[in-house]
């Protein structure tokens, strides 16, 4: 399992770095001003940077759709190379949710409660285990391939104290039942974050309002 996952990584490298260079740096800039636009700027020095960065990655390469294109660029990418129609569906599975890990099952395997889409996601027992303690909430993305789950890593992980604002939101979302508007709460969730770690002195409930 482990295996196809290192090959799922590699392919979302290898687009990473072909689609940031050359031709294609326009749309990196392009793709950057848009998502720290919406979620904020990051800092080198900000104890988030590493993940942040991961994050965008994972946008730009699974979700990002350049004003000068119509796909995605790992489309894009699976059209170039030829990719078999397993691993092709596979890296266009990404699931962009609200998740919160509850720690492990009978089985020794982490699980992921999806708040946004209200199901559980179980990962495979030999993944690597997530830096994270059971009950964290965080906005992330897990990626697909038969039954097996991978979560990548670029994690938003939130305070404790806004999880009932967050469920009920969650709610709220999932009935509109559109992925727009999935979209746009969870870009405002990762904004939420970052201006509460920029001003820690605001109570964090005044904060996350929705």
């Amino acid at each position: 399992m482990l295996e196809t996952f290192e090959v799922i990584k590699g392919h979302i490298e290898k687009a990473l770095i072909e689609f940031s260079k050359d031709d294609h740096l326009e749309t990196l800039l392009e793709a950057k001003r848009e998502y720290f636009s919406l979620t904020g700027q990051a800092n080198e020095d900000d104890e988030d940077f590493e993940s942040r960065m991961n994050s965008f990655n994972d946008w730009y390469v699974l979700q990002f759709v350049s004003n000068k294109r119509t796909r995605t660029i790992i489309k894009e990418y699976i059209k170039k190379y030829g990719l078999p129609e397993d691993l092709g569906d596979c890296l266009m599975s990404v699931n962009h949710s609200l998740f919160e890990y509850t720690g492990k099952n009978l089985r020794r395997q982490d699980v992921l409660k999806d708040i946004l889409h209200d199901k559980k996601v179980v990962l495979p027992k030999e993944f690597p285990k997530p830096a994270l303690i059971k009950g964290d909430f965080f906005v992330g993305r897990v990626i697909s391939m038969g039954e097996q789950n991978f979560l990548l890593d670029g994690l938003a992980i939130l305070p404790s104290e806004v999880k009932s604002t967050l469920k009920k939101q969650s709610k709220k979302v999932r009935k509109l039942g559109e992925l727009k508007e999935e979209f746009k709460f969870l870009m405002q969730i990762e904004a939420l974050k970052n201006k509460w770690l920029r001003y820690g002195h605001i109570d964090v409930n005044k904060i996350f309002q929705f």
